[in-house]
This record gives structure tokens, C-alpha cells and sequence, in this order.
């Protein structure tokens, strides 16, 4: 009598993974807004600390850069300039640096219930982009002490935040993956992080980088959209929007392919618990 071996092959099914993220959206929710109580537990010092700490980076970076080494600003009040720029690249960071640690500080609630891995990278994106926002708020308002005059262009803001928060999560979803299955992988973040920061416009304006190399520099999805808010928060000189369609499609792009790479190695990354 012969038997017969079956082997089954599970096949990755990337388009029902999607359909689950938005049919347990309710869990989304209730971990963001645990994120954000847990931020501001105690309203006055979150709240405190989160316009302290861009302001304190700001002023760092208008004494040494501003003052000393006087990095152009386009006509922009400098302070005003890179405190925009700081809180922006605060939601970068937030997010990336909490992505990159998502199935470690995750790990509990990934092991017990059958929540959706890309749950803890989404949810940190979105609190920090509570975080972001009302940075940027205090930005317009430092902005207008310094005499800007931001104008209808004010509108478009929601929208290039919502760019980065493309990018962002794209960034955070790939820091995600990589560091869930190569742990060793986190200690390198702080550096990487700091390296796409003095990369992109956070505390010069892009008008720096030579015309030959603005195109290759808009590939950098940070450096047109922080060009782009500062025109619409500060009245800053419009961005060359051809280079901010090239970053536009960077991010759009990023977003893609951290979602791409987190899909396909989340499984191996869940091994790892």
C-alpha cells in the first residue's frame, strides 16, 4: 500500500493582507490613540516638549549656521527657515527611528493577538504626524514674528505633509522589515537618519545644491517637500516645481516600495519573536 505525500506551498497573498489592514482598522485606531495618550499623559509637559525641542534645535542650528558659518535663507528669516524644516524632519525621524524598532516594541501584542504587522509602522506614522503638525503650527506662528507672510499658498500644506507622510512610511516600513529580521541592523539607524538629514534642506535651503545637481538632489523625496512647505508656510520663494514632481514621485515611489519589502519579509521578521 503507497501513501502519498501532499505538499502544501503557501503562496504570499500581498492583495488579501491589504484587505485585512482595513477590516481590523478599529485596532489601527485604538493603538494610534494609545500612542498619542501616551505622549501626552500629562498634556503640559508633552505638549512642552514636543515645541521645546524643534525650538531648542532651532536656535542650536540659527546660532551656529545663522550666525556663524551665515548659510544663506533665500530671503527667509533664517530661524523661521529651519524651524520649519526641523519640525518636518521631526516626523521623519519619530517615525523611522519607531519603525525601525516596531516588532521589538510590538512583539507582545504581535504575539497574541492577529493583528496586522504593518499596524505598529502605520501607527507610528500617524502619531507623529499629530507630533509634526503642531510643530509646524508653531513654525507659521514663529514665522509670522519674524515678519513672513505665508499667504493662500498656506492651503497647500495638508498636502505636502501628506506626500511625506508617503515617504515616511515607506522609510519606516523598510527600516521595519530590515531590522525585524536583522536586529543588529537598529544600531545603524541614529547614523543613517543624520546622514538623510544634512541630505536634505532641514537647515539650508536647496537653492545651495548647484543647478547641474538640482535634478539628482530633487530623488531625495525630503528636499522638494521641504522646499515646498516652506513656500507655503513662510512665503519662501517657490520651489522649481519640476524638481518637485521628481520628489513627489520619489516619495510616492519609497512608499511603494517599503510597503513591497515589508510585505515580503514580515514573515521572517515574525520568526524572529
Amino acid at each position: 500500500m503507497s501513501m502519498e505525500h501532499h505538499i502544501t506551498i503557501r503562496k504570499a497573498r500581498p492583495a488579501g493582507r491589504l484587505l485585512d489592514l482595513w477590516a481590523q482598522r478599529e485596532a489601527l485606531w485604538a493603538l494610534t490613540f494609545r500612542h498619542i495618550r501616551g505622549r501626552f499623559a500629562k498634556p503640559a509637559i508633552g505638549l512642552g516638549w514636543l515645541i521645546l525641542q524643534p525650538a531648542a534645535q532651532a536656535v542650536v542650528f540659527s546660532v551656529f549656521f545663522g550666525m556663524l558659518v551665515r548659510v544663506p535663507s533665500d530671503g527667509t528669516p533664517y530661524p523661521a527657515m529651519v524651524f520649519t524644516g526641523v519640525a518636518l524632519w521631526s516626523l521623519v525621524a519619530n517615525s523611522a527611528a519607531e519603525g525601525a524598532n516596531a516588532f521589538l516594541s510590538a512583539a507582545p501584542l504581535l504575539r497574541q493577538t492577529p493583528m496586522p504587522r504593518l499596524y505598529p509602522i502605520i501607527s507610528a506614522n500617524l502619531s507623529a504626524m499629530v507630533d509634526s503638525s503642531i510643530a509646524l503650527t508653531v513654525a507659521v506662528i514663529a514665522g509670522l514674528l519674524f515678519g513672513t507672510q505665508p499667504g493662500w499658498p498656506l492651503l497647500m500644506a495638508p498636502v505636502f505633509v501628506a506626500i511625506t507622510m508617503v515617504a515616511t512610511f515607506g522609510l519606516s516600513a523598510i527600516l521595519g522589515a530590515l531590522c525585524g529580521v536583522w536586529r543588529d541592523m537598529r544600531q545603524m539607524v541614529p547614523l543613517g537618519l543624520q546622514i538623510l538629514m544634512f541630505s536634505s534642506p532641514v537647515i539650508y535651503p536647496a537653492s545651495l545644491i548647484p543647478d547641474k545637481w538640482q535634478a539628482l538632489y530633487a530623488l531625495n523625496p525630503f528636499s522638494g517637500l521641504i522646499s515646498a512647505l516652506r513656500w507655503s508656510l513662510l512665503g519662501a520663494p517657490a520651489p522649481h516645481w519640476g524638481h518637485f514632481g521628481i520628489s513627489a514621485l520619489a516619495a510616492f515611489t519609497l512608499g511603494a516600495i517599503g510597503l513591497w519589502m515589508f510585505l515580503a519579509l514580515e514573515g521572517r521578521a515574525a520568526d524572529e519573536l
